[in-house]
């Protein structure tokens, strides 16, 4: 039995969070997501099979129109992925579950709910530290520099 409604959160430059629930049926599910985006909207899968997919919506050409750099839903989409984009996501993301094996889009879990608002309140702190994934910290808690890259080499 499938609901009517998809559960997500979308996710703004500035780290705030919001709730949202988008509908299955395709031509309302656009409208609703036009309006969370802000513009045309374009889906991108992340993820692997056997391991839990997202799928992030952003605005088709948000990049090229100037909005911002949207670093929470960028390092969330990372840490699903298991590896740092390329590039950033920029402007309100909308963040819902993906099934790889169905091809279809789901509920975004609770656990990755909980995950992509960590991250977004830690980007809402103003100094908060945003360590590098599994860096070497010092005892203080501080991310280790690394080495410059050898003169030769670069």
């Amino acid at each position: 039995m499938t609901t009517a409604m998809l559960r997500a959160v979308r996710v703004a430059p500035d780290g705030t969070c919001q709730p949202l629930t988008v509908p299955r049926d395709e031509e309302a599910r656009r409208a609703v997501l036009s309006t969370a985006v802000g513009g045309a909207p374009e889906y991108a899968h992340y993820g692997c099979l056997g391991r839990g997919a997202v799928c992030a919506v952003v605005h088709e050409t948000g990049r090229i129109d100037g909005l911002p750099p949207n670093w929470p839903a960028t390092g969330f989409v990372a840490r699903v992925r298991g590896g740092p984009l390329s590039y950033c996501l920029h402007g309100p993301v909308v963040l819902l579950g993906f099934d790889p094996y169905t091809g279809h889009l789901a509920d975004l879990s609770d656990e990755d709910r909980t995950a992509v608002e960590q991250l977004a309140a830690r980007r809402r702190t103003p100094g908060a530290p945003h360590p590098i994934q599994d860096a070497p910290t010092t005892p203080a808690g501080r991310t280790v520099p690394r080495p410059a890259p050898h003169p030769r080499k670069t």
